[in-house]
């Protein structure tokens, strides 16, 4: 198996630094870090890490849970709670690069309980020492609870599954990167972009939660454990796109019968599981094409289209555009 070769060194001990980049794993958890780096073949078996952020610059990582075998790849992300047990595979031709953030325990914490909270509840509980008991329920308006999560001692618990990149945490996450690539990122700033990041997975989280109120059932527990399995069945998708999916296989996924995983995904996410899987195919396209290392035809089969013919009519119809064109215009802006 080839050695892992970190993107960066361990920062200077001497500074006693808030973020620190590459560090011994044991150090997880008790700071801020991020772990950078670049190779063909890596492999992690079961580690038990705080909550984390995994994204991949170039090429694509599996992640496995006891729930899901999910891929990142550089159009998403992953989020995955404090304890989560993983194990990551890396087996590429090419040079695979991930940027991953673990948060100091109890940041995200801090965070989700302020964005939650009144001022009065705020000042009554200033500090939570010790983050124990999980939160992740939701309410009709699809938020946190509130008052529970103005509780000392109350965990957020995220919903861990595939993200594509959005507005609110993907522009912060590559703000730093592209600091830390230039050596322009002081550790101040660091620390300031790790609260940022948290609180925009918390507002993801509640935007979220939105989509799991749509679920009709009385209980919310019942349309958290709904939405989860909705969203297994959403991430297999997303990893396996490339192949050939048919609806039983994701509805297992899911732990639901093929009828109810469609209905429901159709009431929860406002379009058919197909739907969804021929748009997540049509991006990944069109990401490919904008890398403009493939033939028209390889990126076909490689999302998991057939037919060239029916291919280039889909993208066309959603892009305005043929392949070809869309390839064009984007090597004429370059």
């Amino acid at each position: 198996m080839q050695k892992w070769d970190s993107a960066m060194t361990s920062s200077s001990k001497m500074t006693a630094p808030r973020v620190v980049v590459n560090p011994p794993a044991a150090m997880l958890g008790a700071r801020n870090a991020i772990l950078w780096g670049k190779g063909k073949q890596y492999h992690v078996t079961d580690f038990p890490g705080p909550l984390s952020v995994k994204t991949v610059v170039r090429g694509s990582a599996y992640w496995k849970t006891n729930e899901a075998d999910r891929l990142v790849d550089e159009g998403n992300y992953l989020v995955l709670n404090s304890g989560q047990t993983y194990s990551i595979t890396i087996d590429s031709h090419e040079t695979v690069e991930t940027f991953c953030l673990f948060f100091r325990r109890g940041i995200a914490d801090d965070v989700g309980r302020v964005e939650a909270s009144d001022a009065t509840s705020l000042l009554d509980n200033p500090v939570v020492d010790k983050p124990d008991e999980a939160i992740g329920g939701i309410d009709s308006g699809g938020a946190i609870a509130a008052a529970k999560a103005a509780q000392p001692g109350s965990r957020v618990e995220f919903f861990e599954t595939l993200r594509a990149h959005d507005d609110l945490v993907s522009p912060l996450i590559r703000r730093m990167y592209t600091q830390l690539k230039d050596k322009t990122a002081s550790d101040a700033w660091l620390e300031d972009q790790f609260l940022e990041v948290a609180a925009g997975l918390f507002h993801v989280h509640r935007e979220a939660g939105k989509c799991a109120a749509r679920i009709t059932a009385k209980k919310s527990s019942t349309r958290v454990e709904i939405y989860r399995r909705l969203l297994r069945g959403k991430d297999y998708m997303d990893s396996f796109s490339g192949g050939q999916i048919h609806l039983e296989e994701v509805a297992n996924e899911a732990c639901l019968s093929p009828y109810h995983f469609h209905r429901l995904f159709r009431e929860v996410f406002r379009e058919t599981p197909n739907q969804y899987l021929q748009r997540k195919r049509l991006a990944n396209a069109r990401r490919l094409l904008e890398g403009g290392e493939h033939s028209i035809t390889n990126v076909c089969l490689e999302v998991g289209f057939e037919s060239i013919t029916s291919f280039s009519g889909l993208f066309r119809r959603n892009f305005g555009c043929s392949p070809r064109q869309y390839r064009s215009r984007v090597r004429a802006i370059r």
